[in-house]
This record gives C-alpha cells, structure tokens and sequence, in this order.
C-alpha cells in the first residue's frame, strides 16, 4: 500500500507536468501551424471569413459546409489572434479567401508549368527560364489541377475553381476533433492536479470514485494523441508537402486488393506463430 501511495504521488506530478507541458508545445504548433498552413487553422477553427484582428477563438458551433457559416457559435474574443500571429493587429485569413489566393496561386503555377514544359523542350529558352523563375513558387498549385485535366497549362475557369476549393481540408473532423483533443487536454490538467494535491495531503485512498475515474481514464490518452494525428493529417489535405507537393501524386500506385493480399498475409503468418 505505501509502495502504491508513492507511486500515485510521482505519476501524479509526473502527469501534471507533462500535461502543463503540452499546453506549451500546442501554443508553439499553433503558431507555426499560422506561418505555413493558414489553411490548416481556418478549417480547424471552421472560420470562412477574415475577422479583424485579433481572431476570436470559437469554443464551439456548428459549422455549415453549405452556408459557409458556423451556427450557434461561442466566440471568445482574442484568443485565436494571440495564439495564431503573437500579436493583436494581425489577422487570421479565412477559408473564402484562401481559396481566392489559391486561385491566383494556381494560374501563376500554370505560368510556371508551361515554363517548365518549354524548358524540357528548349534548356536554353530564356524567355522561359525567366518565366520559370518568376513563378515557381507556385508550382506546386498547378499540380493540383492534375485532377482534373492532364494538360495543366490548358485548364479552364471552372477546372482552376474546383482545384482551388480542393484546398479546403474537411472541415467537420477538424473542427470537432481538435476541440475534443483540447477539452481532454485540460480534464489531464484537472485530473493531475487533484491527484497531485491529494497524494501532498496523503489524502489518496480516502478519496476512492477519484481512483476509479483514474482507471477509466487509460484510455484517454490514446485517444487524444490519435485525434493530434487526426488533426495532423487531414488539416494539411490535400498537401503532402505544403504548397509543393499534392497527395493526389504522391500516393502509392499499389491497388487495394494488393494491401489486403499482403496484410491477410502478415495475419496470418502471425496467427500462426503466436499459435507455435
């Protein structure tokens, strides 16, 4: 029993301070999250328009994918701008315009993916290595329209719209997930810091439902850091690499039936050796 007090007092202060921890290192992702995937924080935060600066943080709501509105919403004022920029005269960008600027990111990239075709033709076509130069950095915008029409350079306005609005992650998982994640974040807080003021007390083992919401707490953790992966993954759709990289082409050419062949394969071959 005492080797079990102690213990619960060293995972208790362990706990609190990982947890306090966290809320650091999720402060420092949301910022540089601000400075290279804007995206990203408009679609976590469901906001379609530009607010003045600074942002309200919306605590929740729902969001409407077809009004471009997010219903029933509680703001707190100035959060989402101080956690985002580190300052209260810079706005967050919503996601109406992100799609405008990808959508004059995208024609520049076109620009930039002719170039790029000339250049394989004639390396030392000036013109086109000037062109090339001066719009590269939009390349990566012109492949999103691979989706939709094989010769980049000819898309049309409709074709150019709908590559744009592919730069939306889904907006649903990351809006709920991430306010998920955040609330267990701070029931850790709450949690560790009873167990913490107790075990400093001594005060653990008269405080019994306080042990069973711990047991069923394990799994909570878990939960959190997939729904981190969650928010991870699906808020940089449809990039692998931000503004380069489409997933569109950078996913594997292997068939579904092949990865289940292959998997059913690995079960297998497991079942049968955890049998032996």
């Amino acid at each position: 029993l005492e080797l079990a007090k102690r213990s619960f007092a060293v995972a208790a202060a362990f706990g609190l301070a990982a947890s306090l921890s966290v809320v650091v290192l999720g402060d420092e992702s949301g910022y540089m999250a601000s400075l290279n995937q804007k995206m990203k924080i408009a679609a976590i935060e469901a906001m379609w328009h530009t607010q003045p600066a600074p942002a309200s943080f919306t605590v929740v709501g729902i969001p409407d994918m077809q009004t471009h509105e997010t219903d029933d919403a509680i703001h707190v004022p100035w959060v989402l701008g101080l956690i985002a920029t580190r300052s209260i005269n810079e706005p967050v960008e919503g996601i109406d315009n992100l799609v405008s600027e990808a959508e004059l990111r995208i024609k520049s990239g076109m620009i930039a993916y002719g170039a790029m075709e000339t250049l394989r033709q004639h390396p030392n076509d000036a013109t086109a290595r000037a062109a090339f130069n001066a719009h590269v950095h939009d390349l990566g915008y012109a492949l999103l329209l691979k989706r939709y029409t094989p010769t980049v350079t000819n898309a049309g306005e409709d074709q150019i719209a709908a590559a744009a609005l592919d730069t939306i992650p889904p907006v649903l998982p990351l809006f709920f997930g991430f306010r998920l994640m955040v609330l267990l974040g701070f029931y850790f807080i709450a949690l560790f810091g009873t167990m913490f003021a107790l075990a400093s007390r001594r005060e653990l083992e008269r405080r019994r439902w306080l042990l069973q919401i711990c047991l069923w707490s394990l799994p909570l953790p878990w939960i959190a850091a997939e729904l981190g992966w969650v928010v991870a993954e699906v808020g940089r759709q449809p990039w692998v690499i931000e503004g380069v990289l489409p997933t569109a082409l950078a996913a594997s050419s292997v068939t579904g039936l092949q990865v289940l062949g292959s998997l059913t394969g690995f079960v297998v071959f497991y079942s049968i050796l955890a049998v032996v």
